[in-house]
């Protein structure tokens, strides 16, 4: 099986996925009879990204975002339908969510932090066990306008952004649905938050406060991570190695 495999066995232990407690299930979720043929790499365990990897006859799909939240009561609908095209067809799925957020050497977190040339001094807001946001030094104080505009630059999308004209050289840095930590980081002396998703509370937390936020988009700042870990893969494996793009703008 492919759950067996020396990938999937050194990849749980570079990823610490059984020391880090999540709302999903990381490592193997579905499992399939092995050798692994060809792997595909996305954020998201989506259908539309499984129907493409069978395409490209990949029998194991590594993603940041599983299929599986909160475990399985029952298998129908989604459930099923997803399932049974991965039965069916003898494909694995294989997830690292909260462990790729947080990975000190390709987590989405830490290359957020390198896209800005910042330094990371910090971490804090623990989650059942685990501190999940980074606080990072730039070499300098920088106007949020400009960092919003290498973001964007890099990631090639179009970030929203709160209080632009201020500056920033304190960053705290939770990619992703990270908008809880705005009033943490604030308290911590962060002078910016960036994150992904565009929530209206947290935008309007952001204006009470009067702290600036860049908000980036949930996938644009979740592919850094998955991406380094095909790489990853690709440099001290033989498997050939795919990348599907799932893109959102949520």
């Amino acid at each position: 099986m492919i759950s067996e495999s020396n990938l999937v066995k050194n990849l749980n232990e570079y990823l610490h996925v059984d020391e880090i407690k999540d709302d999903t299930v990381n490592g193997i979720q579905v499992d399939a009879p092995g050798p692994i043929k060809k792997i595909a790499f996305a954020v998201d365990a989506r259908r539309d990204v499984i129907g493409e990897a069978l395409k490209l006859r990949a029998n194991l799909l590594v993603t940041h975002h599983g299929m599986i939240w909160n475990g399985i009561k029952r298998v129908v609908g989604k459930n099923y339908s997803l399932l049974s095209m991965l039965i069916k067809n003898d494909m694995a799925i294989y997830t690292s969510h909260l462990p790729l957020d947080i990975h000190p050497e390709i987590g989405n977190n830490v290359m957020m932090a390198r896209l800005l040339d910042a330094e990371i001094t910090d971490t804090f807001m623990d989650y059942k066990g685990t501190e999940v946001v980074l606080m990072a030094e730039l070499p300098k104080p920088k106007k949020v306008s400009d960092i919003a505009r290498s973001i964007s630059d890099s990631l090639d999308i179009e970030p929203l952004v709160c209080f632009g004209d201020k500056s920033a050289e304190q960053i705290a840095i939770m990619t992703g649905k990270g908008g809880s930590a705005l009033s943490q980081a604030y308290l911590e002396g962060a002078d910016l938050l960036i994150t992904g998703e565009r929530t209206y509370m947290t935008y309007n937390e952001s204006i009470d406060l009067e702290m600036p936020a860049i908000f980036a988009g949930h996938y644009a700042t979740e592919t850094s991570g998955i991406q380094r870990l095909m790489e990853k893969v690709e440099e001290e494996y033989d498997h050939e190695c795919v990348w599907i793009d799932g893109f959102s703008e949520v």
